[in-house]
């Protein structure tokens, strides 16, 4: 199976590709079949079987290329070859990772350090940010907790020095991405653009190439599809009846995950029919019922739209529901999983490594791609935090991206990495829970020093509020909150009541009486129109300039 995947790749990856040996030549595959076409029509002295005859015959049977009164076999059309051959190749490529989630622990840590070794030298052959950093480092023997982390700010400063094509300049790459019609299309004809939303501070240009969007739609189709059979079998079956998966965003944008879902089609093949819809057409729900999908994917905030209108919609092949982009809350989780009795993975990733995880539909959290990424749960001062402990920050490292290498790349979300083995039977690593990010904390002074208030306290004490459909909190002042809420339809709770309730439940989840809360219902909490992500917490003042005071 390996070498039958390199013999498809090698025909995809030359620079002599089929399309490019068949439409210009007279004598190739495509001209010969149809040439035997015409040759036994010839021998049985007719065309029956064929389609209709054609008034003037080709004088050579080679021209028939040329010769538009007869039809060609699709079969042979070099376009269908290609398309055939994307598909079986990713189908293979498949069969290599499926069966990666049973090996053992230190099967796949060898995997793992195998492919670091390899990432390590070649950033620092090839890129000069690199190079500087690991300077002084043996790079042929050497342990992780010895190559230096980086962050966003690093990065996006020193963007060009970290990559390892020369050719990028970030001014080329800013423009590319100013033309919306460049969505779908490689950069340089080799890497996928997109960037952070920003929601976090500055926006950041992130490159990545095809073998790194390959290992992320295999991981999802594979070990992120509980109901799946992957392998060549279903591969040939799915090129028959493609999976239709229906994608519902606020718009289309060069956001990580929207970037690489334009790709989809061209990398997975014929395996996908692909539905791009928007949250706010208003016929969006006609158009769900009319193109009947096997999977649905979209933020948690949309989905959880939906499926309080789920007595309107009529999704019969419904067979998972993925959540991107957006944290999955509990109460949404619940409320989505009973309006669609369908699975719901909760995937894991951030745009600097889409690959990172995939939703476990059995324990719940998501389970770390270790071959092909590195996920480190640590503490302020960087030194590792043991399963069942929250961290203060993670370390990732995409083992699969080489023309950006992110390398112990920081990244403020708090963890924690369960204890007990999975019931799905996956060996891989798994997260139990994210709490956050450090952004969706509070900076708030109780007369002598500043301290954090988490948005968990939020989060636990509007789950007990069932009338809420959606909150937002937005801290005005250091010791001032406005709390946003969106009732759920037809609800008969007054929001008086609603208020009082909510005071409750925030004092009980302790927090501090200092604290005013200012709450105001409104008709429709709505994603950020720039990010297109929604934000629960947000903090109109920033922290503190010296925390410590």
């Amino acid at each position: 199976m390996p070498r039958l995947y390199r013999i498809v790749d090698g025909c995809l990856s030359s620079r002599r590709t089929i399309a490019a040996r068949c439409l210009p030549a007279r004598r190739n595959w495509y001209t010969i079949a149809c040439s035997l076409r015409v040759r036994c029509a010839a021998i049985k002295g007719g065309w029956e079987g064929f389609g209709p005859k054609p008034q003037n015959r080709p004088a050579n049977p080679r021209d028939v290329v040329a010769y538009t009164a007869f039809p060609p076999p699709s079969l042979f059309h070099p376009a269908t070859a290609m398309s055939f051959l994307h598909s079986l190749r990713f189908a293979l490529f498949i069969t290599r990772i499926v069966h990666v989630p049973q090996w053992r622990p230190a099967h796949v840590a060898r995997v793992q350090r195998r492919r670091l070794r390899r990432l390590v030298r070649f950033a620092a052959e090839r890129s000069p940010l690199y190079r500087e950093k690991y300077r002084g480092i043996d790079l042929n023997h050497f342990e992780l907790s010895q190559l230096p982390t980086t962050n966003k700010v690093e990065v996006a400063s020193h963007f060009e020095e970290s990559l390892t094509d020369g050719r990028i300049r970030r001014a080329d790459v800013e423009r590319f991405i100013e033309n919306p019609d460049n969505l779908g299309r490689w950069f340089l004809d080799r890497y996928a653009v997109s960037h952070t939303s920003g929601s976090q501070g500055q926006p950041l240009l992130i490159l990545q190439d095809r073998l790194a969007l390959e290992v992320f739609f295999a991981a999802m189709c594979s070990r992120g599809n509980p109901s799946g059979k992957p392998g060549v079998i279903e591969g040939i079956r799915r090129f028959r009846h493609p999976v239709r998966v229906a994608i519902v965003t606020l718009r289309r944008g060069f956001y990580p995950s929207g970037s690489a879902i334009e790709f989809m089609p061209e990398i997975v093949g014929d395996f996908v029919h692909i539905q791009r819809l928007s949250s706010v057409q208003s016929d969006l729900i006609e158009r769900l019922n009319a193109f009947q999908p096997n999977v649905l994917v979209s933020y948690a905030s949309i989905l959880e739209a939906l499926a309080i209108q789920s007595d309107k919609l009529h999704l019969n092949n419904l067979r998972q529901i993925a959540n991107i982009s957006e944290q999955l809350v509990p109460r949404a989780g619940k409320r989505i999983q009973e309006a669609f009795h369908v699975a719901l993975p909760d995937h894991y990733a951030t745009g600097e490594c889409l690959l990172l995880s995939n939703g476990c539909p059995t324990n719940g959290g998501s389970h770390i791609n270790a071959d092909w990424a590195i996920f480190e749960v640590v503490d302020d001062d960087y030194r590792p935090v043991p399963p069942g402990q929250l961290g203060k920050k993670i370390l990732v490292t995409n083992l699969a991206n080489t023309v950006q290498p992110f390398i112990r790349y920081e990244v403020g979300d708090r963890v924690m990495m369960a204890v007990e083995p999975c019931r799905c039977g996956s060996r891989l690593p798994r997260i139990d829970h994210v709490e956050g990010r450090a952004a969706e904390t509070f900076w708030i002074f109780d007369g002598s020093r500043h301290q954090l208030v988490s948005g968990g306290i939020f989060c636990a004490a509007l789950d007990s509020l069932h009338e809420v459909r959606e909150w937002q909190a937005i801290q005005t002042e250091r010791n001032r909150v406005k709390m946003r809420l969106e009732l759920l339809p037809h609800v008969s709770t007054p929001p008086p009541l609603v208020r009082e309730a909510l005071l409750h439940a925030l004092t009980k989840h302790e927090l501090p009486g200092y604290v005013v809360v200012d709450v105001e219902v409104v008709p429709k909490l709505l994603p950020d129109q720039v990010t297109s992500k929604f934000r629960r917490m947000i903090s109109e003042i920033g922290p503190p300039d010296d925390p410590q005071m």
